[in-house]
C-alpha cells in the first residue's frame, strides 16, 4: 500500500503545475486589405495544469500589432484568451507575426502566430 501511495505522489509531482494549452497556435487571416481598422484574432487557451496560471506579458513583434491577455490568475481547468490585433498599413505578399506569451506555465514562453497576405484597399 505504501508503494502505491508513493507512486501516486510521484506521478502528481511529475505533472506540470501550470500548463497553458491553446485551441490553436496559428491563425491564417487569408487575403486582407490595407485598412485603418485593425484585424483582431482571439487565441482561446486553458490552464491544463494543477496550479493557477499567471500570464505576465505577451510580446509585441511590431508597432503594427497589439495584444491583450487576462491579468488575473487562471485557475486549474479555467480558460482565457489572448487577443492580438494587426493594423495592415501596406500591401505585402506574406505577413507573419509571432507573439510570445510569458507566464509561470509550461512551456515558457509559448507562442502563437498570425499570418496572411495584405492587398491594396479597394477604391
Amino acid at each position: 500500500m505504501f508503494f502505491l501511495v508513493l507512486a501516486s505522489s510521484l506521478a502528481l509531482l511529475a505533472q506540470p503545475k501550470q500548463t497553458i494549452t491553446f485551441d490553436y497556435y496559428e491563425f491564417d487571416l487569408g487575403s486582407i486589405q490595407v485598412s485603418d481598422t485593425p484585424y483582431t484574432v482571439k487565441f482561446p487557451f486553458k490552464n491544463t495544469g494543477l496550479l493557477p496560471l499567471q500570464i505576465q506579458v505577451v510580446s509585441k513583434p511590431c508597432v503594427c500589432t497589439t495584444s491583450d491577455w487576462p491579468k488575473e490568475e487562471i485557475e486549474p481547468g479555467g480558460t482565457g484568451e489572448i487577443t492580438v490585433t494587426y493594423k495592415a498599413a501596406a500591401p505585402t505578399e506574406k505577413m507573419s507575426f509571432g507573439f510570445f506569451i510569458y507566464s509561470n506555465g509550461i512551456p515558457n514562453p509559448t507562442g502563437v502566430r498570425i499570418k496572411g497576405k495584405v492587398v491594396p484597399a479597394k477604391k
